[in-house]
């Protein structure tokens, strides 16, 4: 049996971040998250290291880290050329934004990782999933439109 492009089964973990635990109402009530402040420490830290202010987008990081439990990051013990040092907001941003709005995706699609991170990671994954379909409506109002590849 196959299942989403793996032939052997496969374990699925689902997140339960913001449900409400002891609640008996169905569906599970869960918290809205918009912005989180870890949010605008990350957006803030790699605003930072991209006009070369290394020691004030670390100083952001590490106040996430450092609630967390994870240790600091100093200059010491880092490398400090700019594709090291977004690699190391990416990473932060995957941990502490899991499964919260889509942000993964946003990341992989603005930074143009996603191609090289999905496409080893997901067995039926093609180049033609970074675009949504053009809705046939639009199209229709304004026939300059074509749709995207692979729809």
């Amino acid at each position: 049996m196959e299942w989403l492009g793996y032939s052997e089964p496969v374990d699925a973990y689902f997140p339960h971040k913001y449900k409400i635990r002891n609640s008996s109402d169905f569906p599970i009530v869960e918290y809205s998250m918009v912005f989180r402040l870890a949010e605008q420490y990350l957006i803030r830290a790699e605003a930072k290291f991209q006009q070369n202010d290394i020691s004030a987008g670390l100083e952001d990081l590490n106040v996430l880290r450092d609630r967390a439990g994870i240790g600091s990051l100093s200059l010491d013990n880092i490398n400090t050329e700019e594709e090291e040092l977004i690699a190391i907001i990416l990473e932060e941003r995957r941990r502490e934004l899991f499964a919260e709005w889509g942000h993964r995706w946003l990341d992989l699609k603005r930074t143009e990782m996603a191609e090289k991170v999905l496409g080893d990671n997901k067995p039926s994954w093609e180049q033609t999933n970074l675009l949504f379909p053009i809705p046939q409506e639009e199209r229709l109002k304004n026939p300059n439109l074509s749709q995207n590849p692979g729809y």
